[in-house]
């Protein structure tokens, strides 16, 4: 009796009857980056729903180097360019847009990153401190997220997502050099497994 009776509780928590149908979002993580990125989401049915997010980074960041006197040694641009594209389907646990949801989404984009000095130590000086990476990447993966809902209007979106990625790139031996240390056209290729997708995101339902 008692299961039967928490099963119809749970029923009813799942027919609120909150019913809208699209929205846009912004995800607070990127624009931490001060990456420019807009989500829109449509519903495709009561569980299934159609999530599309654009993500651009168009900017450079001066960067001055000098020494303990305070005079300069050199300035140069740190380089965080990339654009993003993930489509996603996702399926509602209750109905769309309320509570737990799980998807299925791809990844595809560009990238031009390197002279992001402000990294820590650890990651070298192979890396992205000192060197500049340009190619292009693609990928798959899986998510999870819940929809908490604010107002008839507001939501607040958490979601992450495990995958692959395959990326594709010339490496440059310091972020302002136009030689690539290759003379193989996008000669480096890298297969990576792990996070590739997070998420706190506000949500303004349009309909």
């Amino acid at each position: 009796m008692k299961r039967w009776i928490l099963l119809i509780g749970i029923y009813l928590l799942c027919q609120n009857g909150y019913s809208q149908n699209f929205g846009i979002k912004s995800n607070l993580l990127y624009d931490a980056t001060s990456t420019i990125n807009l989500g829109i989401e449509y519903a495709l049915s009561d569980k299934l729903t159609l999530d599309v997010s654009v993500n651009i980074n168009p900017w450079a960041f001066p960067q001055r180097k000098v020494d303990t006197s305070g005079s300069l040694l050199e300035q140069y641009d740190a380089i965080l360019k990339h654009w993003i594209l993930q489509p996603e389907l996702r399926w509602w646990k209750c109905e769309k847009f309320n509570g737990h949801f799980f998807g299925a989404y791809a990844t595809g984009g560009q990238f031009n990153v390197g002279g992001l000095s402000f990294l820590p130590e650890g990651w070298g000086k192979r890396g992205l401190q000192i060197n500049r990476f340009e190619g292009w990447l693609a990928g798959t993966g899986l998510s999870y997220g819940y929809h908490y809902i604010l107002s008839d209007r507001f939501s607040l979106e958490f979601s992450l997502g495990l995958g692959y990625t395959f990326l594709k790139y010339n490496k440059f031996n310091n972020y302002a050099s136009s030689e690539p240390t290759t003379k193989d056209r996008m000669k480096y290729r890298m297969h990576y497994f792990g996070p590739t997708k997070a998420g706190i995101s506000v949500v303004f339902m349009l309909y």
